[in-house]
């Protein structure tokens, strides 16, 4: 998939992506356990009026050439979602890394405060966690987002990116939380909920009550037993 595919699936607007997203998540994770766990419908996010916020920041987020083609839709997936519940206020703008760039542009990528989600395996420095199944490392001014490819389906890594991005906007893990509890759940409902953004709001200094977030069972105002 080329760099304009890839633009082309994280810029489209609209709510009906947003709700293809989380149907994609909800039904491969109810196909990874055999079981359809969830009505699709009763997830959604809410739409509040777009922030025209003359104080918008970009982040630029650099995707591995190595991810193919359906790899870097579900990442996709994942960055356009977090579009919309920031709401304006900050954008993630995606950017396909060149596939002969250097760990030296990459470096220089990150000094002026980009984000690169790399793809590594289990092999890679970053794997030393063997529970983990991605690793964020970085700051404000940038970083790495390495993601363990040979210890998740293809199918987790939107959920997976999801709760990567909550990290790299500043929220930690919840363990009475959804997306952001610290250990991956493949029945959970996979879209950002409002707990993971109130810890985004207040990381970025954004206003919670025109951010959006995910609604609906067992999310109880954002908040959801993860065991």
């Amino acid at each position: 998939m080329r760099l304009t595919r890839l633009v082309t699936v994280l810029m489209a607007s609209g709510l009906a992506l947003l709700a293809l997203a989380v149907a994609l998540s909800l039904m491969t994770a109810a196909a990874a356990t055999g079981e359809a766990r969830y009505d699709v419908s009763a997830y959604r996010y809410t739409d509040r009026p777009s922030a025209a916020a003359a104080s918008a920041r970009t982040l630029t987020v650099y995707v591995d050439h190595d991810f193919d083609a359906t790899e870097r839709e579900r990442i996709g997936l994942a960055l356009q979602q977090w579009n919309h519940v920031l709401n304006g206020f900050v954008r993630l703008r995606p950017v396909l890394l060149p596939a002969d760039a250097s760990d030296r542009a990459m470096a220089q990528l990150r000094r002026q405060g980009a984000w690169i989600v790399a793809k590594v395996d289990s092999r890679h420095p970053a794997a030393c966690d063997r529970g983990a199944l991605a690793m964020t490392v970085g700051n404000r001014g940038g970083g790495f987002v390495y993601v363990i490819a040979d210890r998740f389906a293809v199918r987790d890594l939107t959920a997976v990116m999801l709760h990567e991005i909550g990290h790299v906007l500043g929220a930690g893990h919840d363990p009475q939380g959804h997306l952001m509890a610290p250990v991956y759940d493949g029945n959970n409902g996979h879209c950002i909920d409002r707990a993971a953004v109130s810890m985004v709001a207040s990381a970025q200094r954004l206003p919670l009550g025109q951010l959006n977030w995910c609604v609906g069972p067992g999310l109880d105002g954002g908040r959801m037993s993860y065991r």
